[in-house]
């Protein structure tokens, strides 16, 4: 297995650590609205936190610079690792073992998620990046202009799906509502199906008005750890299974084939002219932000119309890649020119352990708001929900490069590639007097 070990420290690809770095800090600006208020609350600033000044504010950033951006730029780099992987097993002599090895890394993956789905947090991505990396190990042989048309297709997919769910959500109001104009005495059997199934899509859109059902959501995540399972578990369920399922691996498959091309392209290492990486930015910026903002300020206007919300959601999948490959054009040109180096030092250790981090991030987050914690759920308005943000980034970016003064790995990812190679790896560095074989800490710059 010597052969086939870990990446070494001289092999890292240190932009493609500071772009997953960023990502991985980006995410939580989302997740963090999950972990402190009521599910509704994310997409409908009226079912709690607020939605006027600094909470509308947050709102509206989230909606045009981060929601879907962020976990586009993890998904892709997650792409490039598949390639990166595979090519350096080979080029070790790996042979047949190296499908082997990427197989047991995903699987693995898998079974983390599942973890941290059902014992943390039921927003996990880690159980569908595994999912989705078994099937992708077939494409890392294609070349970037395949890998590109292969992405196109499953981003033509992802969108269809989109637009067959927002006919049929459209298609069930409108039988609703003619089975409504009927005397409940005289509808027939199928408009009273049609009127049930219409009143349970309401109740799942508009949450403001279900009050009840956000209540009995805060009274739970504020008990004891067992009701916070209870509650949970079906919601992993289902993001585990069925269509959420499909709709999650189509959503990463897309970026993860893209991440493929980008790396096989010398796009993420930060080999491309600094014009490159800025006409990637303005291009992507231009493209994406005028048509996020007006979607935007249409959902506020219509006071946050539950229908109008999910009419805009058709161009969600446009709106996340355009602006996704706008962050990565800005990060990159950034790496190119060497601007920020303290900073991008800082930002590639936490990308090094961002396994690590990741999940350090639930762990604290559930312990700071469920009720078997602090049991702070939802007493915080949204834009207060950024202090937290700004402490657990705070954590990030100390302790990651204070950890790997000491630790080739990240202790997640320490046990995840010693049980991906069947074999204890390393874990300390050595000590020596000179420092030599210590990384340089990007606190002392």
């Amino acid at each position: 297995m010597e052969q086939t070990g870990p990446v070494e420290k001289e092999e890292r690809l240190s932009a493609v650590d500071m772009l997953r770095g960023c990502a991985l800090l980006g995410i939580l600006l989302m997740n963090i609205q999950d972990f402190g208020l009521p599910e509704a609350a994310y997409e409908n600033p009226l079912a709690w936190g607020g939605a006027t000044g600094a909470n509308l504010a947050y709102w509206w950033a989230n909606q045009v610079f981060f929601e879907g951006k962020m976990r586009f730029l993890f998904s892709l780099l997650f792409g490039a690792g598949v390639v990166l992987l595979t090519d350096r097993a080979v080029r070790r002599g790996a042979g047949l073992t190296t499908a082997d090895i990427y197989l047991r890394r995903n699987l693995w993956l898998i079974v983390l998620g599942l973890l941290h789905a059902y014992l943390l947090w039921a927003g996990d991505i880690l159980f569908p990046y595994g999912v989705a990396g078994v099937g992708l190990f077939v494409f890392r042989v294609l070349s970037p202009r395949r890998l590109l048309w292969a992405a196109g297709i499953v981003f033509v997919l992802i969108n269809l799906a989109a637009a067959a769910l927002l006919y049929s959500q459209f298609e069930t109001r409108d039988q609703g509502v003619a089975a409504a104009k009927v005397a409940e005495g005289q509808r027939t059997k199928e408009q009273k199906a049609q009127f049930k199934a219409y009143q349970e899509m309401l109740d799942n859109f508009d949450a403001v008005k279900n009050r009840a059902k956000i209540e009995e959501t805060i009274r739970k995540r504020r008990e004891g750890y067992g009701a916070n399972l209870l509650q949970r578990a079906p919601n992993a369920f289902s993001n585990q299974t069925s269509a959420s399922l499909i709709f999650i691996l189509l959503d990463v498959a897309f970026p993860m084939l893209l991440g493929m091309s980008f790396y096989k392209s010398g796009i993420l290492n930060g080999g491309r002219p600094w014009r490159f990486y800025a006409a990637l930015a303005a291009a992507g910026y231009l493209l994406g932000i005028p048509p996020l903002i007006y979607m935007t300020r249409e959902i506020v206007a219509s006071g946050f119309d539950p229908w109008v919300l999910q009419f805009t959601t058709a161009a969600y999948e446009y709106g996340r890649l355009s602006v996704g490959l706008g962050h990565l054009g800005l990060l990159l040109l950034v790496y190119r020119l060497g601007w920020l180096a303290p900073l991008r030092s800082l930002l590639a250790r936490t990308g090094q352990m961002a396994l690590t981090n990741y999940l350090l991030t639930s762990a604290l987050m559930t312990l700071f708001f469920n009720g078997y914690g602090l049991g702070k759920f939802a007493t915080l308005e949204r834009h207060q929900l950024l202090y937290l943000v700004a402490a657990m980034w705070s954590i990030n970016l100390i302790l990651s490069p204070l950890w790997l003064r000491y630790f080739r790995f990240g202790p997640v990812e320490w046990a995840w590639r010693s049980l991906t190679y069947w074999q204890k790896q390393p874990f300390r560095i050595a000590s020596n007097p000179t420092g030599e074989d210590l990384p340089p800490s990007p606190l002392a710059a």
